[in-house]
């Protein structure tokens, strides 16, 4: 791990809920992450830039605006020193707050000196989930017992609103608003959360309270819906989310080598999906699990009836085999769908 990035996060500041609940540890684990395996997110990377690409070459040379960036993480995806110029302002949301010391260098040290100052909104975009989790965990350690503690947080969960985000009408000229690699983690860290408190608090697991469990699922259904529709509510603006919709784990077959980071990477980092939307591996593999982070929702259906929309879908090799001491004898890839909406 990178001694800048520590020493962010041992400085930076900001509501506690945040740290507590894992969202600025996750910065510096997406930056581990990329840097033992560029090379094999470099596919997946490429797309999503070149999708942000094809919307800002429809500008031609007409600059102005609002870029709105949801999640911005450390712009790994973003073809920022392009794209940036474009626009009046530029309003980078997430809900780590190391973003910002990052980004900052990362323009201070660009050679693209038309680059408007950022604006760093840090926090929950979704105005709903930090505070919910908080709510989780304050009734867990008040409940007397785990079956009063499931059934206050079903209660809870099923009455959870999912209000509109402030940056949703925080901006009238907002000409692009993007969310990637978002949305199916916007339960991620909320959900970890309730189960790590359950279990400290009961030293049992959380999802063996079925009904408990399946109110927070259904929950965060409605905070991906909002999303979608926060996004879609921008209808001057173009609008561009990408984000995993399966999780397939792996294991290599038939091989004495077992760590794919001391081969050279091949095209598409070694997977490609067939007409079936299937993944198919330059390797023999054994599938070990399948999983679906969005909980059975669609991506499509959560887009306003009448959208102008095109999808795109490819293979995120997050994680080769043996990259990870997690992984030492199993690989796991995304299945990732890209969503554009078109203005109107």
């Amino acid at each position: 791990m990178a001694l800048v990035d520590i020493w962010d996060y041992v400085r930076a500041s900001g509501d506690r809920r945040l740290r507590q609940q894992g969202y600025v540890q996750s910065g510096m684990g997406i930056m581990e992450r990329y840097r033992k395996a560029a090379g094999f997110w470099a596919p997946h990377l490429e797309n999503n830039r070149r999708g942000m690409q094809r919307i800002v070459d429809q500008f031609g040379e007409q600059r102005g605006g609002t870029l709105l960036i949801l999640g911005v993480g450390r712009l790994l995806d973003v073809p920022w020193e392009q794209i940036f110029p474009l626009f009046e302002r530029i309003v980078l949301l997430d809900a780590d707050y190391c973003v910002v010391p990052y980004i900052e260098r990362l323009i201070s040290i660009s050679r693209e000196k038309n680059i408007p100052k950022p604006v760093f909104e840090i926090g929950d975009l979704t105005a709903s989930v930090v505070d919910t989790a908080a709510w989780a965990e304050h009734a867990i350690h008040a409940a007397r017992s785990p079956v009063a503690a499931a059934e206050e947080l079903a209660r809870g969960f099923d009455q959870a609103a999912t209000p509109q985000a402030p940056w949703a009408r925080a901006y009238s000229d907002v000409r692009m608003v993007v969310s990637t690699n978002l949305i199916s983690q916007l339960g991620y860290y909320p959900r970890r959360h309730v189960q790590s408190e359950f279990r400290k608090r009961f030293d049992q697991s959380f999802e063996k309270y079925d009904k408990a469990a399946t109110s927070l699922e259904k929950y965060f259904d409605r905070v991906r819906a909002r999303h979608i529709f926060d996004m879609a509510s921008q209808k001057s603006a173009w609008a561009y989310s990408s984000g995993d919709i399966n999780v397939v784990t792996y294991q290599l077959s038939g091989r004495l080598t077992q760590n794919l980071l001391t081969e050279a990477v091949p095209p598409n980092a070694g997977v490609t999906l067939n007409d079936k939307g299937e993944p198919v591996f330059k390797w023999p593999v054994e599938i070990l699990e399948r999983n679906d982070p969005l909980n059975g929702q669609k991506v499509r259906e959560l887009w306003p009836h009448g959208s102008a929309l095109s999808v795109e879908k490819w293979v995120w090799h997050i994680v080769p085999e043996g990259a990870e001491a997690k992984y030492r004898d199993k690989g796991r890839i995304h299945i990732v769908e890209a969503w554009t909406r078109k203005p109107g």
